[in-house]
This record gives C-alpha cells, sequence and structure tokens, in this order.
C-alpha cells in the first residue's frame, strides 16, 4: 500500500511536468483549452471560500486571549494566505478572472464581550471543515494536473490544519465529543 501512496504521489507530479513542458510557449488562450469549466469553477470557489474566511479571521483575531489560539490563528492564516496565492497563480496562468478581493485589514477595535476564544475556535474550526467538500469534489472532478495537484496539496493543508483544530479543541474542552463507548 505504501508503494502504491509513494507511485500516486509521483504520478501526479510527474503528470505535472509534463503538462508544464507542454505547455511552453502557449498563450494564455491556448491554455484555456486545456482546462475544463468544472475546474475553473473549483479554483474560483476555492479562492473565493478562502478569501471569505481569511476576512472572517481577520475581524475576529484582535478578540483572541488565548496565546495557544493566537499561533493556531496565524497557522490557520498562513495557509489561507498559501491557497490564495496559489489559486491567483492558477487563474493567472489560465487567464481567468478574479473575484473581488476583500480589504486588506478589516479588523475592528470593538471589543464584542459575547466573543470569547471558544467561539472564535469554533469558527476557525467551521471556516476549515468547510475546505474539505470544496478540494474533494474539485479533486475527484479535476484533469487537468497542475489543477489536481494544487487542489491535492490544499487538501492535504487542510487535513493537517483541522488536525491541529481537533488536538487544540480536546484540549481546551472546545469541541463537542460523542460519549465514550462503554459494552
Amino acid at each position: 500500500m505504501r508503494e502504491i501512496k509513494k507511485a500516486g504521489l509521483k504520478m501526479v507530479d510527474i503528470m505535472d511536468k509534463v503538462q508544464k513542458i507542454a505547455e511552453i510557449g502557449k498563450s494564455s488562450r491556448e491554455k484555456q483549452r486545456i482546462i475544463n469549466v468544472i475546474e475553473v469553477f473549483y479554483i474560483w470557489d476555492v479562492l473565493v471560500t478562502k478569501l471569505d474566511a481569511l476576512e472572517s479571521i481577520q475581524i475576529f483575531e484582535h478578540m483572541i486571549e488565548d496565546n495557544d489560539l493566537k499561533i493556531i490563528k496565524n497557522k490557520v492564516k498562513d495557509g489561507l494566505f498559501l491557497g490564495i496565492n496559489d489559486m491567483e497563480a492558477l487563474m493567472r496562468d489560465y487567464d481567468l478572472p478574479f473575484p473581488i478581493r476583500p480589504p486588506a485589514d478589516v479588523s475592528s477595535t470593538v471589543q464584542i464581550e459575547a466573543v470569547n476564544d471558544r467561539d472564535i475556535f469554533l469558527m476557525f474550526y467551521e471556516v476549515i471543515a468547510a475546505f474539505f467538500p470544496i478540494l474533494g469534489i474539485g479533486f475527484m472532478q479535476s484533469t487537468t494536473p497542475d489543477v489536481r495537484k494544487g487542489l491535492k496539496n490544499h487538501l492535504l493543508l487542510t487535513i493537517e490544519l483541522q488536525e491541529m483544530l481537533v488536538e487544540y479543541g480536546k484540549l481546551k474542552g472546545y469541541l463537542n465529543q460523542p460519549p465514550v463507548y462503554r459494552p
């Protein structure tokens, strides 16, 4: 099984490199014939969702009190920025129209007392969880190697972020865990 996983990882990389070689000298218009409408939709959808998630995080990030949650917030933001940059690179490569970007900083100076670290954590948790269906279905429906690779990389990153959030949530008691099974 491990050999299949290694071969699969290499195959995506090999196909991506073959595609890049085949695209040398092609115009954006010619590259647009390679990509299909479903892939365009998922690149757009991932980018818009990441931009929306970033905006939500920026609104509440200054209200975080727990230092560990501040570290997690930074890792989540880094993952979002990475995804935004990668999806924008794909959009530039295929000359696709860009969505409207939110402001660079949307943080508020208003301190909402009803919002606490648990609420902010749950927002992070839901923001990251929202990417699984988008990235998973986008990956399954994509046939263009560089688009598949981009979606796959962000699906793996999302899994890592989700693991980090679950462990933090368990540690702080923020997750509603199912009861322990006792026969």
